[in-house]
Order: structure tokens, then C-alpha cells, then sequence
């Protein structure tokens, strides 16, 4: 393995680590996430600064005998210092880095360029923050592969009515009719809910958080979404339990 590496890659998490450095968990395309350390950076001025949410260029050096990587430089694309500046969007940029942490399965690229459109759209659109989270989740389910169409029970293959409420079931951790669905009533997905995920689906993540919702569906499909989210991670989300999503 090459000791000098230059990825792409994004700060999921970030933690003093001693007295004067910190160790990062960077989400990189062509590694996947891994632990890097970053010297000096907690005290000196001349050390590479790399923040929660920045998206750049990392260049690493691998030290094959210890099996970790350090942080030689950066060449930021996008700091995302606005959302580090609101406490909202703050604890929504949290929850977009720790799902990844959580699901992370060899997706890289994928998941990169979901996370880095997610975080600049909260940078340029904060207003629509709520409509990028959902857009975010129901994308993310894509990349994962446990998406299932709506127009139809992937279980018993039941074509849902116009007015149908829609169901889940944890057995196969998807969306389902009333006579699939198990005890686990609490993720219900009514018709509008499931029109709108329906209609953006196929558009890009711009358009998709263009789509307006009232008040009262946007809350209602954001309570879903993050019910779902929760629900496909493992573990409990802390920053889903801090009530500031």
C-alpha cells in the first residue's frame, strides 16, 4: 500500500486526542472511513486545521507498521462554517455523520456524494433544513439498497389504494400493507407521505428539496423519516435523542 495518499474525503467526527492533537474519523472515497490522526491541531497555528464537515482534498501519510494514517495537508473544497455557526443545522450535520458512521458498508463514493450535496444544500438553504434531512434519509435508503416502491407490498405484492395508509414490517425492515405489517405500528406512512416520497425519488437532490410541503405534512413526514432512520441503524442515535433535529 501507497504510504503517501490523496483522497477525497469528508470530517465525520472529530476528538482531542492528548494534549495537543486530535484524532478524526474522515469519511475518504477511495478508503472508506478511516482513523486519522491530526498533529499539533489543538494548539498550533501552523497545524493543518480540519473541522466537522469539511469536505476536501486529504493528503495522508499510512504508517504500515502502526496501521494508521496521519494528516500531512488539506485542500479544503467546501468548510460548511455556516453550519457549524447555527446550532440546528449543527446537530443536522451531526445526524448526517453519525448515520454514515453507523451504516457505512463499503458504499464510499456513494455516501460521499451524498453527505457532501446534503451539507452544502444546509450551507446555501438553511430554510429548508427539514426538507433536507428527509431528502437525505430517503436517499441514503437508496444507496443502502433497502428501498422498496411504494405503489405496492413488496411482501404480498398488494397494489396500495390512492387513500391507503402504509405499514412497516421489522421482520423485512420495509415498508408494507396492514396484513404484513407486524406489532410495530408506530412508522405509519399516509397517502401524501407516500406521494410525495414517490415524486421525488427519481429527481435530483436539488429538485427534491425544491418540492414544498405544508407545515403540517412536512412534520409529519420528517417524524416518519427519522422513525425509519433510527430504525435501520444500529444502536441508538444520539443526536436523534437530543430533541434538536
Amino acid at each position: 500500500m501507497e504510504r503517501n495518499i490523496t483522497t477525497l474525503g469528508i470530517v465525520l467526527h472529530s476528538q482531542r486526542w492528548g494534549q495537543a492533537n486530535r484524532r478524526l474519523k474522515v469519511l475518504s472515497v477511495d478508503l472508506g472511513i478511516v482513523n486519522v490522526v491530526s498533529y499539533g491541531a489543538q494548539k498550533s497555528r501552523k497545524a493543518v486545521k480540519a473541522e466537522v464537515f469539511c469536505d476536501g482534498q486529504f493528503f495522508l501519510y499510512y504508517n504500515p507498521v502502526k496501521g494508521d494514517y496521519t494528516l500531512k495537508d488539506l485542500s479544503p473544497i467546501a468548510g460548511h462554517e455556516e453550519i457549524r455557526e447555527d446550532l440546528s443545522l449543527t446537530y443536522t450535520g451531526l445526524f448526517f455523520c453519525e448515520i454514515i458512521i453507523k451504516v457505512h458498508g463499503g458504499e464510499s463514493a456513494e455516501e460521499y456524494s451524498l453527505l457532501s450535496k446534503a451539507l452544502d444544500l444546509l450551507t446555501i438553504m438553511p430554510e429548508r433544513r427539514s426538507l433536507i434531512l428527509i431528502q437525505f434519509i430517503h436517499r441514503l435508503s437508496d444507496v443502502l439498497g433497502i428501498r422498496v416502491a411504494l405503489d405496492r407490498c413488496p411482501g404480498c405484492g398488494h397494489p396500495y389504494g390512492e387513500g391507503e395508509i402504509v405499514y412497516f414490517s421489522s421482520l423485512s425492515g420495509s415498508q408494507c400493507c396492514e396484513r404484513c405489517a407486524n406489532l410495530e405500528r408506530t412508522l405509519l406512512l399516509p397517502p401524501g407521505a407516500r406521494r410525495y416520497l414517490t415524486l421525488t425519488a427519481d429527481m435530483s437532490f436539488d429538485e427534491a428539496v425544491g418540492v414544498d410541503l405544508n407545515e403540517g405534512a412536512l412534520e409529519r413526514i420528517k417524524a416518519y423519516m427519522l422513525g425509519y432512520a433510527q430504525y435501520f441503524c444500529p444502536g441508538e442515535l444520539a443526536t436523534l435523542a437530543s430533541g434538536l433535529l
